[in-house]
């Protein structure tokens, strides 16, 4: 394998060589886009459990990754190490016309497996207003709001339906966002945002700076902002979900 300079293009060319988007890659180590392409600028290091999840996924080392030592101990191409499916021959071979909702797989040389996913509760929310706010009934799950899946999210993320269109195209009537309090928050990705009065609402996360939460409509270029004092919680969404994904019981409990 050719040495290269920096960890961002080696990180690069792990990534294409598999044909991957940055988007493909953040999924699989579980991180959103941005983080992969600060990776491949240089702009700051991946943390451990990204890295390795990385270098077994690529069958490097990850002092490979991080400072090009190509001494240590990296899996055999020809064995352990696992290929892509390609994305358009799975596309065609599911009949799945969108690369967003393709399911990534990869395959050992016997026999392909998804990346694992998981079921998270739907809340119950007020119909959203054209104002884009709607309020939290108070229960999930159980109150027959049913599932929705996610590949990335932790073990608090829940789901929320759209309404209205509001939120149009971006997030369209009908369709599920999975929120994770948990995940990173990354500008220009989408959020929740409660605020202390019960209203909560989605929008783009533009940063917080000196106590003031800035953001930006979901539809169009109208700005927001909140003193922090106002808000109750913030959450990234992590996963845009079609209807057609949504399971009314937990798929898992039988």
């Amino acid at each position: 394998m050719k040495k290269l300079e920096t960890m961002g293009q080696r990180i690069r060319a792990l990534r294409r060589e598999k044909k991957l988007t940055q988007g493909d890659l953040a999924k699989i180590v579980g991180v959103s886009a941005p983080n992969v392409t600060g990776w491949e600028k240089d702009a700051y290091a991946p943390k451990a459990d990204p890295l390795s999840k990385m270098a077994a996924y690529f069958g490097v080392s990850t002092s490979y990754i991080t400072n090009g030592d190509e001494s240590g101990p990296q899996l055999d191409s020809g064995g352990a190490q696992l290929n892509v499916l390609d994305i358009e021959a799975f596309k065609q071979k599911y009949n799945i016309p969108d690369s967003e909702e393709a399911v990534k797989f990869v395959q050992t040389p016997t026999k392909p497996f998804p990346i694992q996913k998981r079921y998270v509760p739907v809340k119950a929310y007020s119909k959203m207003g054209m104002d884009g706010y709607f309020t939290d009934m108070g229960y999930d799950g159980n109150a027959g709001d049913g599932y929705v899946p996610t590949h990335t999210a932790g073990p608090r993320a829940y789901g929320i339906k759209g309404t209205g269109d509001s939120m149009f195209p971006a997030i369209r009537n009908g369709w599920y966002v999975v929120c994770d309090p948990d995940a990173e928050l990354v500008p220009t990705e989408f959020v929740q945002v409660c605020l202390k009065d019960g209203r909560c609402t989605i929008k783009e996360f533009i940063g917080i700076h000196n106590g003031v939460l800035s953001l930006i409509a979901v539809n169009g270029g109208e700005r927001f902002f909140f003193e922090m004092d106002e808000v109750e919680s913030i959450a990234a969404i992590t996963d845009i979900v079609p209807p057609s994904q949504h399971r009314l019981e937990h798929p898992y409990s039988h």
